[in-house]
């Protein structure tokens, strides 16, 4: 078919449209409505897990982390054995390339209140470091972060309502009166305290839950717009208090050589497990003695015995781990609020220098991580080439001299984040493969439009055929008309999908009062406000989509009408 052919069709199909105005505005707004709808479903999707990512590096990760090889393999467990000494050299080699690196100690535990108790994730931290590298620093909402030289902590906002401790922000009547009790002094204190909070509204909404009321349990709301002087003076009210003092109760793994093994650990748990490789070490470094029924530690050699150490701990032999209860006190000293749900839940962030004797943890300078960030990277970016395992270890054995020891390694943050990233990618396939379904849904429905469109014209298209067309122009022209309506709805619809978007792009979409109600968040790393980006690659793939999509759809209506006979197409009714 010649161009002049194809052109004088295609003023026969847009004739057609203007013929028929309100099948052809009612037919492209389905179609506007479809195209925009998944636009603004697949940026908004995109936009909270670029956004999720970003917080992940910002506030919880870093870029990569350097950490000990038997760590990483054991990362689920936390197992704080596997830890390293010297951080500081690795420290300073980072600096003098050009990164950041705070150094961490993480282990697990109990910490009591006198209100209540809460299991907790400590960071051990160096707060002037761990500064330079994660953004959460700065986001403490009430009181301060914690200061080397002190047994001092900042805890998640999760962890602050478990535990009762700090400013409340939702208490009931009867206890924001005995908190008065205790913090005020006199009647100014009293009233001031009382002037901060609110009575809340009773929940309205489908997610409501009704709560009996009486006198004591009305819910009292911190009001938002306090000046942060007025936060301070009530902060400093409750400090005065024992309402911050808390216990830290966590045991503590430390690895050793065990003097003795009986033999049913030795033939039971440790020789089944051991490598090839390493059972004859480990044969080597002991012998079984009669008297004591044991098998006893005959090696003397220290790096020998390092050697046997690290064969048990890899076959995961409990009896190379020794357990040791240690009980801490400390104040809480802020409350952390961060736009990264992860250090706002059960999480505390202690000082890591009053940790390091048996008052403390007994860390004795060593952290299970280094956490890494290149210097002024943009915290809107995620981490690039410069920052990447390969190059930080390139870059750290450049400034140390030597190669890095074979017991350590740099992993990148998304080393870390397996489960989470296979948990977003089912977050946004779902919502996608909807949004999909509606849109081919929506373009049945179109199918069928212009299914009936053609039947209502059989006749039309008899005289047409009688007049010489053939079967093959009489597609072309019906299925250019769907194209050409698939193009009008899909211009419009990717206008629409723009329009909404901008202000989600600009501003998101606050979820915090739904996901308060629901009982947590929205599933992404992110607490309340959810951004969209603009996906300008998929704006137009799916505008494209459209247009081929409605022009298919006209294909076989019109293949099934050009099939009846001309002279039955004529006397059709």
């Amino acid at each position: 078919m010649s161009l002049s052919g194809i052109w004088q069709l295609k003023k026969i199909a847009m004739r057609n449209l203007a013929r028929h105005k309100v099948k052809t505005v009612l037919t492209a707004s389905a179609i506007m409505v479809s195209v925009a709808f998944y636009i603004v479903i697949r940026s908004w999707l995109f936009g909270m897990a670029a956004e999720s990512r970003r917080n992940i590096v910002n506030y919880e990760q870093g870029a990569a982390k350097l950490q000990t090889k038997m760590y990483f393999e054991k990362k689920d467990e936390m197992p704080a054995y596997e830890n390293f000494k010297d951080w500081e050299r690795y420290k300073d080699a980072l600096d003098k390339e050009g990164y950041n690196a705070a150094p961490r100690f993480v282990f697990s535990g109990m910490m009591f209140s006198n209100s209540g108790s809460a299991p907790i994730t400590f960071h051990a931290v160096d707060p002037a470091s761990e500064a330079l590298v994660l953004l959460y620093v700065p986001y403490v909402d009430f009181g301060r972060y914690p200061e080397n030289g002190k047994f001092e902590l900042a805890v998640g906002t999760v962890a602050a309502e478990k535990l009762r401790v700090g400013i409340p922000s939702r208490p009931y009547r009867k206890e924001l009166e005995e908190l008065i009790t205790q913090a005020a002094t006199d009647k100014t204190g009293e009233d001031f305290i009382r002037s901060l909070y609110y009575e809340a509204e009773p929940p309205k909404g489908i997610f409501a839950k009704a709560e009996r009321k009486y006198i004591g349990n009305e819910r009292m709301i911190l009001k938002r717009s306090i000046p942060r002087p007025d936060l301070d003076r009530l902060w400093d009210m409750i400090a005065a208090t024992e309402r911050n003092e808390v216990r830290v109760n966590a045991v503590i793994d430390i690895k050793a050589v065990p003097e003795t093994i009986r033999p049913d650990k030795w033939h039971g748990e440790l020789m089944p497990e051991l490598r090839a490789e390493d059972t004859a070490l480990v044969q080597s470094a002991y012998q079984f003695e009669e008297v004591l029924d044991s098998y006893l530690l005959i090696e003397e050699n220290e790096q020998r015995q390092a050697e046997v150490l690290t064969a048990m701990i890899r076959a995961g032999f409990g009896g190379a781990v020794r357990h040791v209860n240690q009980l801490v006190d400390a104040v809480v000293v802020g409350v952390i609020n961060s736009p990264d749900p992860v250090p706002n839940s059960n999480v505390a962030y202690m000082p890591m220098d009053v940790l390091q004797d048996e008052a403390g943890m007994m860390l004795e300078g060593a952290v299970t991580e280094l956490l890494i960030r290149g210097k002024n990277a943009p915290p809107s970016e995620l981490p690039g080439k410069h920052e990447n395992a390969a190059a930080i270890t390139e870059a750290l054995e450049r400034g140390l001299g030597e190669p890095l020891s074979p017991e350590l390694a740099v992993f990148n943050w998304y080393d870390y984040m397996e489960d989470y990233l296979g948990y977003e990618t089912l977050q946004t396939t779902v919502p996608q493969i909807i949004a999909s379904l509606l849109l081919l849904l929506s373009f049945l429905g179109i199918s069928n439009t212009i299914l009936l469109a053609i039947l209502e014209r059989t006749k039309e298209i008899g005289m047409m055929r009688a007049m010489g067309m053939t079967d093959g122009q009489m597609i072309t022209v019906y299925m250019l008309e769907a194209g050409f309506l698939g193009f009008l709805g899909a211009v419009m619809g990717m206008t629409l999908g723009a329009l909404v978007n901008y202000p989600l792009v600009e501003h998101g979409l606050n979820l915090g009062a739904m996901a308060g109600s629901l009982g947590g968040g929205p599933g992404f790393r992110v607490t309340s406000v959810l951004r969209s980006v603009w996906d300008v690659p998929v704006i137009f793939i799916t505008g494209g989509a459209a247009t081929i999509l409605a022009s298919l759809m006209a294909y076989f209506p019109t293949k099934r009408a050009v099939k009846m006979r001309i002279t039955d197409s004529l006397r059709f009714e």
